[in-house]
């Protein structure tokens, strides 16, 4: 189901927490809304779902304006950061829930909820806690079923508000795959909030990049990425070095022992080790300022073991400026303002 956010706002008393957004999803899509807390991600999250009224605009589900219907006739799947399972039912009711409170005429048999029920927990490979409580499960677990209860009224959309926001690291990461693996076997058009960026960049098809109750920019991962049309957009995507009022990200500084082309001496004040990945905290020593490159672990092998207080030759091979009709430009070696 294809979704039309059509010049909408929402004001909370003096707050705009919604600000004239436009914004148009493809059926079948894997959306994030990506952005800082308050950025207003929730609450567009909540007026696709009927969650929120609109102060102005409206909502097209495939064309059809929804902006007034009930929450029940909208056909989504919600499910929220805190799983909101129902602590007094097992994980089999917890799932049958949306479909034992259908009106009578729509309202599958026993059996047929029975069988929807085991289909799905076993579709998210959770059968043999069917009998269990919300309490004697994992975050993870809880995750999977609150997936799966959403699943279970078969909906048009899915909607998640940060839904792994309360796991930990490596959970995470599990449940990323696997939802992404869900959305490819199902095709469902998938609404996710996140304030993390590299889960959007993983995950999502589309990110719309949101700010102050605006759409900052939309695009696919490699486009935001690459191309942010604002400092802002670039500054949330990723880590970012500040020169001289220009911008350049830590894996685009490059080390060497000896001088090259543009290079100057810099001293090493930290290193990191993250896994597969060495962050190192230099300061430039003609200009005295910090910055940080990233290498990975060919790039560190070839330069070989750093230690701090070492002296090495760094490049800013990629400055950015948006001074310039908003836009990334790499400058040109003679502006450098090394």
């Amino acid at each position: 189901m294809g979704i039309t956010i059509e010049k909408v706002s929402k004001n909370f008393g003096e707050y705009k927490a919604i600000n004239n957004v436009y914004l148009e999803i493809p059926s079948g899509d894997f959306t994030a809304l990506l952005g800082p807390s308050g950025s207003g991600k929730t609450t567009l999250l909540r007026m696709i779902a009927g969650l929120e009224n609109l102060d102005s605009g409206r909502i097209l589900f495939n064309d059809t304006d929804y902006t007034n219907k009930a929450v029940k006739e909208r056909r989504v799947g919600f499910v929220f950061q805190h799983y909101a399972l129902f602590k007094h039912m097992s994980v089999f009711d917890n799932i049958a829930f949306g479909l034992k409170v259908k009106p009578r005429h729509l309202r599958p048999s026993k059996e047929e909820i029975k069988e929807k029920v085991y289909d799905l927990l076993k579709f998210i490979q959770l059968e043999h806690l069917a009998e269990r409580y919300p309490s004697q499960v994992s975050g993870g677990q809880k995750q999977r079923i609150a997936l799966a209860r959403a699943l279970a009224v078969e909906p048009d959309v899915l909607l998640l508000d940060e839904p792994f926001g309360a796991l930990d690291a490596k959970v995470r990461q599990e449940l990323r795959h696997w939802l992404r693996e869900i959305h490819e076997k199902l095709k469902i058009t998938t609404i996710f909030v996140t304030h993390d960026q590299e889960e959007a960049l993983e995950m999502a098809d589309t990110i719309v990049v949101m700010n102050e109750g605006k759409v900052v920019q939309t695009g696919t991962p490699e486009e935001v990425y690459r191309r942010p049309v604002n400092e802002f957009v670039y500054r949330f995507l990723g880590r970012v070095n500040e020169v001289n009022g220009r911008y350049i990200r830590p894996h685009e500084v490059s080390l060497k022992r000896a001088p090259l082309g543009e290079s100057f001496p810099a001293k090493v004040v930290h290193v990191h080790f993250i896994g597969s990945t060495v962050r190192i905290q230099l300061t430039r020593l003609d200009e005295d300022i910090l910055f940080e490159a990233e290498l990975n672990e060919e790039k560190y092998r070839e330069i070989g073991p750093i230690a701090k207080g070492e002296f090495v030759y760094a490049q800013f091979t990629k400055l950015v400026d948006f001074d310039f009709q908003q836009k990334v430009k790499p400058l040109p070696q003679k502006e450098s303002v090394l």
